[in-house]
């Protein structure tokens, strides 16, 4: 399974100059790359006819729009400090994911707004090089036991245009997702500010009825969160969320395919309805990711890590996930469909494309940027090498 790797270990590229051949996810046959630092100085198709998913992967590194900390670190504490914001990107970067949005959840307004001061305060001092944006999910959600999922119901509220102004303003303008429940009151309002300033509103934790979903889509709402989770047990025949949600084309889709979180029976039916370009994979990582299997305290309950799994002890409630993107990549990819390239697509072009940032997927001669090269062997994959990160 591919891990979390300590920077500077095996597996990073640190030479001047190197020449990479794979398959580029999205582009007929194998390429060889030239590569000047993390610069692309030319790149040639060397057998075009090459249509095996055996072997190497080129990528930009994957792209993961939802980690909620990692190693221990909980990227929504008070307490929470620079350099734990800086050694949680470290950690994500080192499994082969080049760019990640660090998730603030439902806590209290001060709890809040110390998270976000101090991630932005890392990102614009350079000490998170892989943080693309915040993600902040929470607290305006459902507060119904389901939808809810295991965000505290204490702190679970009605949404503000003066509490979100505030929280951007913590966040020195750096929340580009929101997740949202649009059934609450004033969500509309905040979605519709939100998404004028250019952040991708995302439509989460819910129980909203079909015309409040249609709403939150014409008031500028773009993605799904983790669809399929965050949502009753039982849902209507005809009427529920997760079909007004596959139904409405505007909408991105996020699935978390770690084998955990949606059978992938489920999961297929997603990903055959929204179809490749609109279905993104994220990881969901909690805080107890990467560390060993056993018993936690997390969010006020008592959770269970095991064989990559985090739920709250004696009750099926998921509890976020514990695996990397790279290691969804792979279960995914063990799938009867959609095999390991459209997985890889999942997981790079799609999210670029929703952030509005699609030139940074595309390897062509000249992009400066990261690379992560994984093998696929029918069974695992594997990073052998990270380049310019």
């Amino acid at each position: 399974m591919v891990g979390i790797e300590r920077p500077g270990g095996h597996g990073v590229s640190r030479v001047a100059s190197v020449s990479v051949t794979g398959r580029i996810p999205g582009r007929e046959g194998l390429w060889e790359l030239d590569l000047e630092g993390d610069t692309v100085r030319g790149m040639e198709c060397v057998d075009p006819a090459a249509a095996e998913p055996r072997g190497r992967w080129i990528t930009p590194g994957l792209f993961d729009l939802q980690i909620n900390g990692i190693g221990g670190i909980n990227l929504t504490e008070r307490s929470l400090t620079v350099e734990q914001a800086s050694r949680a990107d470290e950690l994500v970067r080192a499994s082969g994911t080049s760019r990640w949005c660090p998730t603030v959840i439902t806590s209290s307004f001060d709890t809040a707004r110390a998270a976000l001061g101090t991630l932005a305060g890392a990102m614009t001092a350079g000490r998170m090089p892989g943080a693309h944006a915040i993600h902040l999910e929470g607290p305006w959600l459902s507060d119904a036991d389901g939808p809810r999922g295991i965000h505290r119901r204490e702190f679970v509220r009605d949404p503000t245009v003066e509490e979100w102004d505030a929280l951007q303003q913590a966040a020195l303008g750096r929340i580009g997702i929101l997740t949202i429940a649009p059934e609450r009151r004033g969500a509309v309002e905040v979605i519709r500010r939100a998404a004028r300033a250019g952040v991708v509103v995302s439509i989460g934790h819910t129980a909203a009825t079909p015309e409040a979903i249609t709403a939150a889509v014409e008031a500028g709402a773009r993605m799904s969160t983790h669809l399929f989770n965050g949502c009753a047990d039982l849902q209507g025949r005809h009427t529920n969320v997760i079909y007004s949600q596959l139904a409405e084309d505007r909408l991105y889709a996020c699935f978390i395919a770690d084998g955990h979180h949606v059978p992938f029976h489920a999961l297929r039916i997603g990903l055959r309805t929204k179809g490749p370009e609109r279905s993104i994979m994220v990881s969901d990582l909690a805080p107890l990711s990467g560390l060993p299997d056993g018993e936690y305290e997390m969010e006020g309950n008592r959770v269970v890590l095991k064989e990559g799994g985090l739920r709250v002890k004696d009750s099926g409630l998921l509890s976020a996930a514990a695996r990397t993107l790279a290691e969804d990549v792979q279960w995914l990819s063990l799938q009867p469909e959609p095999g390991v390239e459209q997985a890889l697509l999942m997981a790079t072009r799609n999210p670029t494309a929703l952030v509005g940032d699609p030139s940074w997927a595309e390897l062509e001669p000249g992009r400066r940027g990261p690379l992560a090269v994984f093998s696929w062997d029918g069974s695992q994959l594997r990073l052998e090498q990270r380049i310019g990160f």
